[in-house]
């Protein structure tokens, strides 16, 4: 029964250090994206920026994740800039940036550099927090 329950704690953790570390490869692919990427050639400077990756197929990017965006865009009053990105269409720019699902989220600070990685839907209050700190 020990030996059980020591296996399965093994395969959990090797659960953990796994997802861990595709989160760490996505978190470097994007950072490398971000430094570079074509899709951020019409950033306005000094402010910051979300790039979301979104497909016409995706229910909840359309019933949550466009609207808490858009309630931010309203609130923040161009002070946050949004780049949609239709991962469907632009396959390359989402291979680029490490993006496994669809709806996700990166926030850059007015640099440009990635500061934040949403997967799934992320609400607008979480999207204002992670902005406030830049």
């Amino acid at each position: 029964m020990i030996e059980r329950a020591l296996i399965l704690a093994l395969i959990a953790g090797a659960g953990v250090l796994a997802w861990q570390a595709l989160r760490l490869w996505q978190v470097r692919r994007a950072a490398r994206a971000a430094g570079h990427d074509p899709l951020l050639d019409g950033l306005r400077p000094g402010i910051p920026a979300i790039v979301y990756f979104t497909a016409p197929t995706c229910i909840p990017c359309q019933t949550q994740q466009r609207p808490a965006i858009q309630r931010l865009l309203d609130e923040l009053n161009g002070r946050v800039q949004v780049i949609e990105v239709n991962a469907l269409n632009q396959p390359d720019a989402a291979s680029r940036w490490g993006v496994l699902s669809i709806p996700t989220t990166f926030v850059l600070d007015g640099r440009g550099t990635l500061r934040q990685v949403n997967r799934g839907v992320t609400g607008t209050e979480k999207l204002r927090q992670q902005l406030r700190g830049l």
